[in-house]
């Protein structure tokens, strides 16, 4: 019986080592590279939403995005989207990138108003990024 309990008990401890700790196969975070900005259009600041970067060639193993601000102010971070514990590092790996804006849903009586994506891709440079992203007028 006691072996039993200890079998038991070792196939527990097993089970919980293997689901537990560690990143599993995430991929590592790449070097990154801040990257603020301002969202404009008509050259005037856009009030909220989300920008987010998609990369130059297509690659599904990082979100990029962030929550503009009332004034245009974005900060840009990294995620993995695979990450289930949500770990997210500011900054944005080196290349270049498809950039579209979501603008804010706050009435929703205003009608809908879809992604903006601008027509040629951002680089971002191993180094602080300042950029000023301004949305083609439709």
């Amino acid at each position: 019986m006691v072996f039993l309990q200890r079998v038991w008990l070792g196939m527990a401890v097993a089970a919980l080592a293997a689901g537990c700790g560690g990143n599993g196969n995430q991929p590592d975070f790449p070097d990154l590279h801040p990257v603020t900005g301002v969202v404009t259009k008509g050259g005037a600041p856009v009030s909220g939403g989300v920008v987010q970067f998609n990369p130059v060639p297509d690659s599904s193993e990082f979100l990029i995005n962030s929550e503009v601000g009332p004034d245009g102010a974005f900060s840009l971070s990294t995620v993995r989207t695979t990450d289930t514990d949500g770990e997210r590092k500011r900054g944005v790996a080196a290349g270049q990138y498809k950039v579209t804006y979501t603008p804010n849903v706050a009435d929703q009586t205003a009608g809908y108003q879809p992604p903006i994506t601008l027509p040629e891709p951002v680089t971002v440079e191993p180094k602080d990024n300042d950029l000023k992203i301004e949305l083609p007028s439709a």
